[in-house]
């Protein structure tokens, strides 16, 4: 599962979270082949518990994935691992998929929050899977093929609008363009943009940006006989 971690401020809550607390902690810095992160392990119920945090801190918004269950030996040990903090923790309050977890550490008390993230439907995360392999995108970029789609799309849109009001006035009914285009592919939408543009283009003829200059009658003669004589010499 994937959560975020943030720094809150202090509260009056962490004199509760101190009076109850619910076992040791602590937090380390590591590296493994997916690079730094730290560990943030929680004693419960046994074992160790908690998150692996991709940040340098417990930054606001940090990512974290849910840790398996662990032996409680790393609350001891370090391994090739750097110990940033240990201590005891508490919780101000819990409840499903988030929470103010309290860590009275050795340099203070931090209020953390933390909030499970929720997950694409597994129909989705396949789809853009299959989109990938089908195009031959490399994994990495999905994201930002995302994202460029997305703005390729609304900007297509927004032109589209634009268009439509200065085409038909008060005759265009953007709501009911809103819906439908809502249900429409970016190909789709830009299907209904060329309309728009080949009827603008009619309206608007645009103008050439280069000119063939005029001549006179009596420059166009001096041309033609200079043209003549080259042709003659030759």
């Amino acid at each position: 599962m994937y959560w975020t971690l943030k720094v809150l401020p202090p509260g009056e809550e962490e004199t509760k979270a101190a009076a109850d607390p619910c076992g040791r902690f602590v937090l380390q810095r590591h590296r493994d082949r997916e690079g730094a992160h730290l560990d943030l392990r929680l004693e419960q119920d046994g074992c160790c518990c908690g998150w692996r945090i991709d940040g340098a801190g417990l930054e606001e918004g940090a990512p974290a994935t849910e840790k398996g269950p662990h032996p409680l030996r790393w609350l001891e040990q370090d391994g090739n691992a750097e110990r940033l903090d240990q201590g005891r923790y508490g919780w101000e309050y819990r409840r499903d998929g988030e929470g103010v977890l309290v860590l009275h550490g050795r340099d203070g008390t931090r209020r953390v929050a933390v909030s499970r993230v929720k997950l694409l439907p597994l129909s989705a995360v396949r789809a853009v899977h299959d989109a990938v392999i089908e195009l031959g995108v490399e994994p990495g970029a999905a994201a930002q093929l995302l994202r460029d789609g997305h703005l390729a799309r609304r900007r297509a849109v927004a032109r589209f609008y634009g268009l439509g009001r200065e085409l038909d006035g008060r005759a265009f009914d953007e709501a009911l363009w809103r819906r439908t285009l809502r249900e429409c592919s970016l190909e789709e939408v830009e299907s209904h943009l060329r309309g728009y543009e080949i009827r603008f283009d009619e309206k608007n003829p645009p103008v050439p940006v280069s000119r063939p200059e005029a001549l006179d009658e009596e420059d166009a003669s001096g041309d033609a006989s200079r043209a003549m004589a080259i042709l003659a010499v030759e």
